[in-house]
C-alpha cells in the first residue's frame, strides 16, 4: 500500500492581488454542478427546487439565487443550468441533489474550471479592455451571466455585485486568463 495522499489544489494557488481600486481573487469556496433538465420532467424540476430552497429556473443569460444566498443558478443553455454554490466537500453533485431534490441529472464541474473574482471600483474599466460584450451597468446588470471570449480564451462572466465579476475559464487556461487580467490592469490603472 502506498503512503501517498492526494490533496486538492486550486488552479491558481489561491491568488489574491490588490491594486488601487481593483482586486483579483481566486474563488475557492464555491462548487459548480451542471444540472441537465430533461424536457419531460421540467415542471417537476421547477417545482422541486422552488419548494426546497425558493429557487426559480432563470431566464437565458440570467441567474437566480436561493433564499439563503448559498445557491445561484446560471442559465446558459436551454436544457441546462449551472449551480454555483457554497460547498467545499468532496461530493458536490450528491450534496446538491439532496438539497434541490429535483429529478435532474447532476455532474460536478468544480475541478474543471478556474474561477477568478475581479472586483473594485475600476473592475469594469479593466475588463472592458479584454471583454467584447457590453459590461455597462444598464446592460450587464447584477445577476447577468454570459459566455464570451476574452483574449482568445473561452470564458463565462457573471456579475455578482455592483463592482464585482466572476470569470470562469477552463482550468488549463486559468494562468493565461490571470495574466490577461493583470496586463489589462497594468494598462488601465
Amino acid at each position: 500500500m502506498s503512503d501517498y495522499e492526494l490533496l486538492p489544489e486550486s488552479p491558481l494557488g489561491g491568488v489574491e492581488i490588490e491594486l488601487e481600486g481593483f482586486n483579483i481573487t481566486e474563488v475557492t469556496d464555491k462548487s459548480l454542478v451542471m444540472l441537465a433538465l430533461p424536457r419531460d420532467k421540467f415542471s417537476d424540476i421547477e417545482s422541486s427546487i422552488d419548494k426546497s430552497c425558493g429557487l426559480k429556473l432563470p431566464e437565458m443569460e440570467n441567474s437566480t439565487e436561493s433564499k439563503d444566498s448559498s445557491i445561484t443558478l446560471w442559465r446558459l443553455q436551454k436544457n441546462q443550468v449551472l449551480a454555483y454554490y457554497t460547498y467545499e466537500g468532496h461530493d458536490a453533485e450528491s450534496h446538491l441533489s439532496s438539497q434541490l431534490n429535483a429529478p435532474a441529472y447532476y455532474t460536478d464541474q468544480s475541478d474543471t474550471w478556474a474561477m477568478i473574482r475581479v472586483s473594485g471600483k475600476r473592475s469594469r474599466d479593466v475588463l472592458e479592455r479584454i471583454c467584447p460584450i457590453d459590461l455597462s451597468p444598464e446592460v450587464f446588470t447584477v445577476g447577468r451571466v454570459s459566455r464570451t471570449i476574452m483574449e482568445h480564451i473561452g470564458t463565462i462572466i457573471f456579475r455578482d455585485g455592483d463592482d464585482s465579476y466572476v470569470l470562469l475559464t477552463m482550468r488549463s487556461f486559468g494562468r493565461s486568463m490571470l495574466h490577461a487580467i493583470e496586463v489589462s490592469a497594468d494598462n488601465v490603472l
